[in-house]
């Protein structure tokens, strides 16, 4: 019997939405990167880093799962640090900048909640039950 990828998510409806969301912040700001052909390897190198490493957040078991956000709001971290202290020589926007601290605040976010037990991201108000 083949279970499809959301079978093994089932239980864990989080994962069906924290997970698009972020990586589509992530190949906005790769595209935006990409068409400014900036300067800085190292800032493509930190971003695609803390990528992968929220990607394995995500595919890790929910007990190992605060760890491994930790990793992953720790790349995003440095992202931002080097964006922040790179930003005239690399060329980077103000939105772009933005966007690489909306990926951060996200990430640590979805830390907090993973560690204190939450749902990484929280319910729309339409979906708790009063």
């Amino acid at each position: 019997m083949r279970i499809s990828w959301h079978q093994h998510l089932r239980g864990y409806p989080v994962a069906l939405t924290a997970v698009p969301a972020l990586t589509m912040i992530a190949i906005v700001w790769l595209g935006v990167q990409a068409e400014a052909q900036t300067p800085c390897p190292e800032l493509v190198r930190l971003r695609n880093a803390a990528t992968e490493a929220w990607k394995e957040a995500m595919r890790v078991p929910p007990s190992e799962r605060c760890g491994a956000l930790y990793q992953a709001s720790s790349a995003a971290e440095a992202t931002l640090k080097y964006a922040n202290n790179n930003r005239e020589s690399c060329d980077i926007s103000v939105p772009q900048l933005n966007q690489v601290e909306g990926y951060h605040r996200e990430a640590v976010q979805a830390r907090d909640n993973a560690c204190a037990g939450r749902p990484l991201r929280p319910y729309p108000a339409d979906i708790i039950q009063r």
